[in-house]
């Protein structure tokens, strides 16, 4: 009897949540395809997927991956980072979806998003090194977290006995080192090689190129303090220090500036 009562209600919720859907369906909305702006409530997610969190999971890394790679707002990088972490809680071995994290959400000021994404990742895929890799990696890199990224770079010579010595040779790197273009771009080239998607490659391209510009700007500045013993206030007093004939052109047109101590250093939409 009780299973009688209930179900009415749950058919009038279920009535009550189509006919909502409906109304937003014909809703003026933003262009989709270049851009992203909504981020619906898990529960709601959970419901647009039947019930099933593996799809729930595919339908946020399908959104994410329709975003053009030309796009450098950062509101949508944003949202992006909301979905794939929604995607990582219903399914943390979604392989897709650490990928794509790794390699775009950190460099549009997503660290903690791409973080939560390779977190559940590294722990649930035990056979898997690459997201220990790359949450070590990002711990170095971007949350100058030397001993975490130790900890995770040797977690990944774990699970990766081929590479287990130059895994922890670099582990042993990363408990010295913080700020490293070189191994950034490394890492960026790996993955490049590795994807067969076109509209991916060219993203990572750019993103490389952002990288060598950094190089180019840092060597500089080295030159510029051995000679005047200072550090530049200005990227434009670089200009022919260490072979630098002209500032680097950013071809996601977010651009460089100086650090506190005059270094240079990438901006991102944080900035």
């Amino acid at each position: 009897m009780k299973k009688l009562r209930i179900l009415p209600l749950l058919v009038a919720v279920w009535a009550l949540f189509a006919w909502a859907s409906l109304q937003l369906r014909d809703a003026p909305r933003l262009d989709q395809q270049s851009v992203l702006r909504v981020r619906l409530p898990i529960p709601v997610q959970l419901a647009y997927a039947g019930g099933d969190p593996y799809l729930a999971a595919n339908l946020n890394v399908f959104r994410s991956l329709m975003v053009d790679a030309r796009i450098s707002e950062g509101e949508t990088y944003r949202v992006q980072g909301q979905l794939q972490a929604d995607a990582s809680f219903f399914n943390p071995r979604h392989e897709d979806n650490y990928y794509v994290a790794s390699a775009i959400l950190p460099w549009n000021g997503q660290v903690e998003a791409a973080q939560r994404v390779l977190l559940r990742a590294a722990q649930s895929r035990e056979w898997d090194m690459w997201p220990a890799f790359f949450y070590a990696f990002n711990a170095m890199y971007f949350e100058r977290d030397m001993a975490r990224a130790g900890h995770w770079a040797e977690v990944a010579a774990q699970r990766d006995t081929s590479n287990a010595d130059s895994l922890r040779a670099m582990a042993a790197k990363w408990y010295e080192r913080g700020d490293d273009p070189q191994m950034a771009l490394n890492i960026l080239k790996a993955m490049r090689e590795q994807s067969r998607d076109a509209n991916f490659r060219a993203l990572l391209q750019a993103r490389m190129a952002r990288l060598e510009g950094l190089q180019a700007l840092r060597v500089a500045a080295a030159a510029y303090r051995a000679e005047h013993g200072a550090p530049p206030s200005r990227l434009e007093e670089l200009l022919g220090y260490g072979g630098l004939p002209a500032l680097p052109q950013d071809p996601l047109q977010l651009g460089y500036a100086l650090s506190d101590d005059g270094q240079p250093v990438l901006v991102d939409h944080k900035r």
